[in-house]
């Protein structure tokens, strides 16, 4: 999920969790009144994960933009390289992840995965710059002896 979907989630909950404690209030049985305050118990721990979720999508995404880097040759071959295999090893284990029977693993696999590919993209591109410059060294080297 999107920081806007769980934002819109969170605020539908809200109305729900209003609306309940208006029947609460209105309810005098107390079965009726206890099975209506453990729903509103569970929309608020709802909501509280969904929080939980938003703040660590904030996290993923600030954490990208202040690694990445422009497109230049800032970044030795090797770092790239070694940058690109720690990706295919995350995107090996998230990609188990998103097989998972827990709903919350899925969902935090598949928005990890969308914040960590830009990156993984950025990184080979900038690999096939450095080796592209790189060989047209070469090839000025070559031309000249």
């Amino acid at each position: 999920m999107t920081y806007d979907e769980l934002q819109t989630e969170r605020e539908a909950n809200e109305l729900l969790k209003n609306n309940l404690k208006a029947q609460i209030e209105q309810v005098t049985d107390t079965k009726v009144s206890l099975k209506l305050s453990q729903e509103l118990l569970q929309l608020s721990k709802r909501n509280e994960k969904l929080a939980e979720r938003q703040a660590v999508l904030l996290r993923k995404v600030k954490k990208p933009m202040a690694r990445s880097r422009p497109a230049s040759y800032d970044m030795s071959l090797n770092e790239i390289e070694a940058e690109i295999e720690q990706n295919k090893i995350t995107f090996a284990k998230l990609e188990q992840e998103l097989t998972s029977s827990d709903f919350d693993t899925r969902v935090n696999a598949s928005q990890t995965l969308r914040t960590l590919y830009p990156r993984h993209k950025a990184l080979c591109s900038q690999k096939v710059a450095l080796l592209s410059h790189s060989l047209e060294c070469l090839r000025k080297e070559l031309n000249a002896t």
